[in-house]
């Protein structure tokens, strides 16, 4: 399956990165990584590293991701709840798309591949299985993320405020 890296602009990039960084249970940073890894959650030293150089939607699309990892499967490694690999994946890249698609950003070029790729050969109840957590995980991020672009907004507009009394329009 053909996964082609996503490319793109998205509207408020830094307010919308910066409300991720908000979202996240782990600190988020940018980092040169090898092969064609885009990103990786390291539960050990709680932190999220996203592979430098990418376009915008790639970025939040790669960080909701992680920050699913983040938040699902942040359990011991040993754990008999904890789900394997192929499930983690199928779904913090779910709980990814759905994140997107609620913001207007269409990730199916890279999802759809993704997705089908780690679920090959699963039987649907397995998946299915999965659907609940996908929709809770993802209904939690995306009240996260709306909280606290708000608050993003409010401090814009008191800076847009203090900056319009700090230098009043001359020609009034």
């Amino acid at each position: 399956l053909g996964i082609k890296e996503l490319t793109g602009d998205v509207e408020q990039y830094q307010d919308f990165f910066a409300a991720l960084e908000k979202t996240s249970p782990f600190a988020m940073g940018f980092e040169a990584l090898s092969g064609s890894i885009k990103g990786r959650c390291n539960y050990e030293e709680k932190c999220i590293l996203i592979n430098e150089g990418m376009d915008e939607l790639q970025n939040i699309k790669t960080a909701i991701h992680e920050i699913a990892h983040a938040t699902l499967h942040d359990i011991d490694k040993d754990a008999p709840e904890r789900p394997d690999r192929r499930t983690r994946e199928v779904q913090a890249e779910s709980v990814a798309y759905a994140v997107c698609q609620h913001y207007g950003l269409d990730t199916s070029d890279y999802s759809f591949g993704y997705v089908a790729g780690w679920s090959s050969g699963r039987e649907l109840d397995e998946l299915k299985s999965s659907l609940e957590t996908i929709r809770s995980t993802a209904a939690e991020i995306i009240n996260s993320i709306d909280e606290h672009l708000q608050e993003i907004q409010k401090e814009h507009d008191k800076e847009q405020v203090q900056k319009e009394v700090a230098e009043p329009d001359k020609d009034t």
